[in-house]
């Protein structure tokens, strides 16, 4: 420690180097990146590290995968079954119930790998289209002449919970340590 105060004591007057002058405060930033510099540059790999592929686990875990995402499909094509067979309002809504049950049940990644979650839901879509539908009066506009059709209001509510709750269970989330989240659909 005193020999360091005795350095900068004796650097009052500005130091000659290769022919030209540095002041106090260039000496003394000159000798710490080099005192840093050094103990940094020790840090670094002496090797890169080797790692070794194991491809017999990991098809082993892809086939495991792949196993477990089959059943939960057959499990999902069961309970959406009921849903794409509908045609009343009240089969419908029976069925739209026991699904969003399904997915609730399931939490997230409900939908299983391989399963296009835009796929089941046209699908439902389809179902709840193909319902019959009910004139009713509505606000007129270019297009529907104050006529309106909807295959009922308990249809309607079942259909609009259950895409709720798959969007619930559909959530992507991406980054690090933020929180994105994409909707599959």
């Amino acid at each position: 420690m005193l020999s360091a105060v005795t350095l900068v004591l004796s650097l009052q007057a500005p130091v000659a180097l290769d022919g030209r002058t540095l002041g106090r405060r260039a000496a003394l930033s000159a000798g710490a990146s080099a005192l840093f510099g050094g103990a940094l540059s020790t840090l670094a790999y002496d090797e890169i590290p080797q790692i070794d592929a194991d491809f017999a686990a990991r098809e082993a875990a892809r086939k495991e995968r792949e196993a477990k995402a089959a059943k939960q499909a057959a499990e999902l094509a069961k309970v959406l079954k009921p849903v794409e067979s509908a045609r009343t309002e009240a089969e419908f809504i029976e069925a739209a119930d026991q699904l969003a049950v399904w997915v609730i049940g399931k939490g997230q990644g409900a939908i299983p790998e391989g399963v296009g979650v835009k796929n089941v839901v046209k699908r439902i879509t389809l179902a709840y289209d193909d319902l019959p539908k009910r004139s009713y009066a509505c606000e007129r506009t270019r297009d529907n002449n104050g006529i309106c059709y909807s295959p009922g209001k308990g249809a309607s509510l079942a259909y609009e919970a259950l895409i709720k709750e798959l969007r619930k269970a559909t959530i992507i989330q991406l980054g690090d340590y933020r929180r994105v989240e994409f909707n599959a659909f």
